[in-house]
């Protein structure tokens, strides 16, 4: 992203209200959420059998959903404090 780039979103963004604001949010949160798990299945595609991958992804979601209670990534459960 270009300074320009940013300029122009920053300016977007101080327009937004409360609610939009945090909309958007949520929606980058989820949106950089799957890159993440984008990247991390691509390297277990090289690194590991079918069988590996699988169970790594399988216990992935069983932390998330369970251990963290985060069905849905939003900004609420992503962000600290």
């Amino acid at each position: 992203m270009s300074r320009e780039e940013k300029r122009a979103f920053y300016q977007r963004m101080k327009k937004l209200g409360y609610r939009e604001f945090w909309a958007v949010m949520n929606e980058f949160h989820t949106r950089a959420y799957r890159l993440a798990e984008k990247h991390y299945g691509e390297a277990m595609d090289i690194v590991l059998q079918p069988k590996q991958k699988a169970a790594v992804v399988a216990k992935a979601q069983e932390i998330r959903e369970l251990w963290d209670g985060i069905e849905e990534v939003t900004v609420d459960v992503t962000g600290e404090g």
